[in-house]
């Protein structure tokens, strides 16, 4: 019997607010092992409403330390240790990792004294701690763990001036899921997409892009337009998204952190993709949040 294994998405937006698409975070979902990858705002509000339990994902994975990636991590600690956590929670991420998410357990102690004064033996004081690593950025994925029937591996994608940002690739039961994390078209992801089972990959969509930026100069919104002028810069375009997942075999193609905001609405949506379809064969859909995708084997 295979070994279940799916990828939940729980937040699929960036940065610009969006009322239906919160900020990154997955759950990697492996037999019995349950891994976050980036917990950005919203996105541990929707672990339950995503048919999960907090206390059931043990280990958090990071890409990088922007804030619409790591913003709920308090909530997601708090979910975690009040739904019943008896073990301190493993953080993996690139360096800066672990001064990050010890400066959020420092904003929490009085909160977690508080509770623990309140609840007594109801909460185990070890759900509210957590034990942080720091991993390499290779250029080819590299293994940095492995939790019962899961492979965890890390590379280097290029997010500049975030440095070091990192993608993951996920394999277990002969299927291999790639996340992309944010970056801009590089060698280092195609190299570790080639193959790969499921391919979930940020994607931006230069036209719409262009069309706010002229929005925000038509408006007089001057800042706004100049900063989302940067944009572009490091992050990887819908025909790039389409034109790796070509190049690297993939079987199947699933897109996320949503530049510029999307709706869930089908003709959006449609919008969003044209074009990727031509250049890459097989099956492309975008993610929603609270959607689960089961990492397939491709043929």
């Amino acid at each position: 019997m295979s070994v279940p294994f799916d990828v939940v998405f729980l937040g699929t937006g960036a940065p610009l607010n969006n009322p239906d698409r919160c900020g990154c975070g997955q759950v990697i979902v492996a037999g019995d092992t349950q891994v976050m990858v980036d917990c950005g705002w919203g996105s541990a509000r929707r672990i339950v409403p995503a048919g999960l339990r907090p206390p059931e994902i043990g280990i958090a994975v990071f890409t990088h330390m922007h804030s619409d990636h790591i913003t709920d991590f308090p909530d997601f600690i708090f979910q975690r240790w009040t739904g019943g956590a008896t073990t301190p929670l493993r953080i993996f991420g690139p360096p800066g990792t672990k001064e990050t998410m010890e400066g959020f357990m420092a904003a929490l102690r009085l909160d977690i004294g508080f509770r623990l004064a309140h609840h007594g033996d109801k909460l185990h004081p070890e759900g509210a701690k957590i034990e942080g690593t720091e991993i390499p950025a290779p250029a080819w994925p590299n293994q940095f763990h492995v939790a019962g029937d899961l492979v965890l591996e890390s590379f280097e994608v290029d997010h500049f001036p975030v440095v070091p940002a990192l993608g993951f690739r996920f394999r277990a039961d002969g299927r291999t899921a790639v996340l992309s994390g944010d970056t801009s078209l590089c060698d280092s992801l195609v190299g570790a997409a080639e193959g790969a089972d499921l391919f979930v990959c940020e994607a931006m969509n230069q036209p719409m892009m262009t069309q706010l930026i002229s929005m925000l100069e038509a408006m007089g919104r001057k800042r706004e337009a100049g900063m989302m002028s940067d944009v572009p810069d490091y992050h990887i375009s819908t025909t790039q998204v389409a034109e790796v997942a070509r190049r690297s075999g993939v079987g199947e193609l699933v897109l996320t952190h949503i530049i510029p905001p999307v709706p869930n609405d089908t003709a959006r949506e449609a919008d969003f993709m044209a074009g990727m379809a031509e250049i890459y064969g097989g099956p492309i859909r975008m993610a929603r949040d609270t959607q689960r995708i089961a990492v397939g084997k491709k043929p």
